[in-house]
């Protein structure tokens, strides 16, 4: 759904009866008892208008909460039509969209390319599409398949995704005006064995660095994580670098999730595969300088980050960075999404309880500059289908700040939500 002059998925709250609504698209998010004074406001696109008792209600409210600032979430699908939606923001707050569409040639296959799009906070819309891949390429059905962003210095947008027909993982940047992107270059040449996508990449300054898993599939017990890193925005990378330790394996059917904690320093969090069935969530920190390793250390685990399970768990994580710089790590264990503040040594802390019983899964996370901490996924049982949207906020402090989010909101097939913060301190959800 592209959004137009026409069209604004933010135009107006309508508070009635001490619950929020959206009367286009029947949305309601409930507030908890005794809970509304904190409550955020969860909209969509709707032209209703609030009634006389509503408008006083809802002025009575501002005047009682006086500049308290209350996040917006705003709603939306992925523009174009697209499916499998990353989304990332620079240091000067400029959000960066990635995401996969079918070529119109074939709208019933599953071919088609990445695009990229920059947020237009003005207008609010994204702006118009530039092509990122360079040839057309089957979507694979798995959320782990999905392509990965990061913006570094000089404004150059970065990406990095997984071609099955090559098995191989391609890299691409854009130019300094993000008008155009250069010839996908394949990645990974020495530790190229078992890959079976869920890469990820980072950016700071200079430096991008692009992580990967890699081994025999039959003894994940002896895979690891290994990476490349890059001194010049992306214009040459260093060797291949083993990062991790192969003594804790690596599941070959998980995503990756990385992050600079500072310049020279990479936290990588991946699951790990002792003995072939023990998928723990591990938080690894990386030291590097002159493109080669100096040091790594894993966190300790929490209960919430242990898993056993003799298969495939087909899992995705996601790291951000709050305002203090500290990074926050969303995944899902035994079906449920937790969270994790990196390098506190603090435990994992469950988000939320489900709609129904079924698994949560594709977390994604976003903090605006109050501290207000977003976390959404889907909801589903079968991994091809994107499940039913949910999401959680919460406050600086860790107190809850959900309404109750409680409308249907459809995830396409193949797909997975994806959060940011816009200038305003409001939240944008893409899905």
């Amino acid at each position: 759904m592209m959004l137009t002059t026409a069209m604004k998925i933010t135009v107006r709250k309508v508070c009635t009866n001490l619950g929020f609504y959206s009367t286009s698209h029947r949305m309601k998010l409930t507030p908890k008892p005794l809970d509304y004074w904190a409550m955020n406001k969860f909209t969509r696109a709707t032209n209703a208008a609030s009634s006389a008792a509503g408008q006083m209600l809802c002025l009575f409210l501002a005047l009682l909460l006086g500049s308290a600032a209350i996040a917006e979430i705003r709603i939306q699908e992925t523009p174009d039509g697209g499916v499998q939606p990353r989304l990332t923001v620079d240091d000067s707050g400029n959000i960066h969209l990635l995401y996969f569409k079918k070529r119109l040639s074939a709208p019933s296959a599953r071919e088609g390319n990445l695009y990229y799009r920059q947020y237009l906070p003005e207008q609010e819309r994204f702006g118009l599409p530039v092509k990122v891949s360079s040839n057309a390429f089957d979507i694979r059905t798995f959320a782990i398949a999905r392509a990965s962003i990061a913006v570094g210095g000089e404004g150059r947008v970065h990406v990095v995704w997984y071609l099955p027909r090559d098995n191989q993982y391609f890299y691409t940047r854009s130019n300094i005006a993000r008008s155009q992107f250069q010839a996908q270059q394949a990645v990974v040449d020495v530790f190229g064995e078992g890959l079976d996508a869920g890469a990820d990449i980072a950016a700071l300054g200079s430096q991008v660095a692009i992580v990967w898993g890699a081994g025999a599939l039959s003894r994940e017990y002896e895979r690891t994580v290994y990476g490349r890193i890059s001194n010049d925005f992306g214009a040459t990378f260093g060797d291949e670098l083993q990062m991790g330790s192969k003594e804790l394996g690596a599941c070959a059917c998980c995503s990756l999730a990385t992050n600079f904690g500072d310049k020279n320093e990479l936290a990588i969090a991946y699951r790990s595969a002792i003995d072939g069935v023990g998928r723990h969530m591990q938080a690894l920190t990386v030291q590097f300088a002159d493109k080669a390793i100096q040091q790594g250390q894993y966190a300790e685990l929490s209960k919430l980050q242990e898993w056993e399970l003799s298969a495939c768990p087909l899992s995705t994580n996601d790291i951000t960075v709050d305002a203090a710089a500290k990074q926050w790590l969303v995944f899902e264990t035994e079906g449920r999404i937790n969270q994790l503040q990196l390098g506190t040594g603090s435990d994992a802390m469950p988000v939320a309880e489900p709609f129904i019983k079924t698994r949560q899964k594709n977390p994604a996370v976003a903090i605006n500059n109050q501290g207000d901490r977003l976390i959404v996924w889907g909801e589903a049982i079968s991994q091809t289908r994107g499940g039913r949207l949910n999401m959680h906020l919460f406050a600086d402090d860790g107190s809850d700040k959900n309404a109750g989010f409680t409308e249907e909101v459809s995830i396409p097939k193949f797909s997975f939500p994806a959060a940011t913060v816009l200038p305003s301190g409001d939240f944008l959800v893409l899905y």
